[in-house]
């Protein structure tokens, strides 16, 4: 009996120590896993990043220059080797964007999310020796859908992956960044730069870039490819009063400023001429918000900001030939002089959650 008992003592001893050192490991995974919490039943999942998702080790290697090359890295450093899928799907994004400022001589960055119906995620990162942040990522992308959701623990392994996918969010500087889609030729460029994907570079920019100048500099600095073999543009704003939108036609980088009528706003077509023909989406959106911000002078309170969100929704019925409908998945507007992000989901315009940039 006392032999018994000195070999299963002898064997917790090795499991707890395997624990320990598993513990260690894998510390900041597990304290993300553990900080995955939905809000209430909305679909909102807060999300404290504390893994080292080692941005700057993927750029000084060279980049990612497919999604598949992403995925393995993410696969590499967080999940440690392990042999689990990460699933990475970027379907037709239809989205709207604008930049105004506020009475108080502030800046606020609004945007919407149009896409299927989805989950979402809103991430907080504090990279050490870079920014921290606050960015709302699409959770379906990562495999999530209605029967498969990051509520238990085990379940949540896919969203370790979240660093890398933001679609939208702001600094602790005031930078903010949304991507949009185009039905244009997609971006692939080929020059020796370090290769970046478009969530990527959405990352980057929120760690790296206090202002869009710096943002503009680091995607001059890389070779762009559009995730899902598509054509995206970004549209970047600071706290100090710029605002750009960086298109790619023909993987030539195009950088679009503030109109002469006063404001920038971006929906789903090039703000430029294109020596090519594409199918043009979202004009409609876009004449609302040049409607209101012309009429406005681009000075927006932040409630007028929502209220042009709900204006530029989209409230979809109709599926398209494979059974999907778009509507305005979250609408997000960011304070970019105290930053923070108001976020509405499921185009419910009575409940706001505020998150500030810490």
């Amino acid at each position: 009996m006392k032999k018994s008992k000195k070999i299963l003592t002898a064997v917790l001893a090795v499991i707890f120590v395997l624990l320990l050192g598993a513990l260690a490991v894998f510390q900041g995974e597990a304290r993300t896993l553990l900080s995955v919490k939905e809000k209430g039943d909305t679909g909102i999942y807060d999300i404290t990043y504390a893994a080292d998702y080692k941005l700057d080790e993927l750029l000084e290697s060279g980049g990612a220059a497919t999604e598949e090359e992403l995925v393995q890295y993410i696969i590499k450093t967080m999940l440690k080797g392990l042999p689990i899928e990460v699933p990475y799907e970027i379907p037709n994004l239809a989205c709207s964007t604008f930049y105004a400022e506020t009475p108080e001589k502030g800046y606020i960055f609004g945007r919407n999310l149009d896409n299927q119906t989805t989950d979402l995620a809103v991430i907080r990162t504090n990279p050490k020796d870079a920014y921290s942040s606050v960015s709302v990522v699409n959770l379906s992308f990562l495999g999530y859908n209605e029967s498969y959701t990051p509520d238990k623990l085990m379940d949540r392994i896919n969203t370790l992956a979240t660093a890398y996918f933001p679609l939208d969010g702001v600094n602790e500087k005031g930078l903010a960044v949304g991507v949009l889609q185009l039905q244009a030729p997609a971006t692939a460029q080929d020059s020796g730069k370090p290769d970046v994907g478009t969530t990527v570079a959405i990352r980057a920019m929120l760690d790296k870039c206090a202002t869009a100048d710096e943002a503009i500099e680091f995607l001059k600095g890389v070779d762009m490819f559009a995730a899902a073999k598509g054509c995206y543009h970004f549209h970047i704003a600071d706290a100090t009063g710029k605002s750009v939108v960086v298109s790619y036609a023909e993987n030539e980088m195009v950088i679009t400023e503030q109109s002469e009528k006063g404001f920038i706003a971006a929906t789903n077509f090039y703000l430029h001429d294109v020596p090519f023909n594409y199918e043009m989406q979202g004009t409609d959106r876009y004449e609302i918000l040049e409607k209101t911000l012309t009429e406005k002078k681009s000075l927006l309170t932040p409630e007028e900001g929502m209220r042009l969100l709900h204006d530029v929704r989209i409230t979809g019925t109709d599926p398209d030939e494979k059974g999907r409908v778009y509507s305005t998945q979250w609408s997000s507007l960011y304070d970019l002089t105290n930053p923070s992000l108001s976020l509405c989901a499921d185009m419910n315009y009575d409940d706001v959650y505020v998150y500030e940039v810490k």
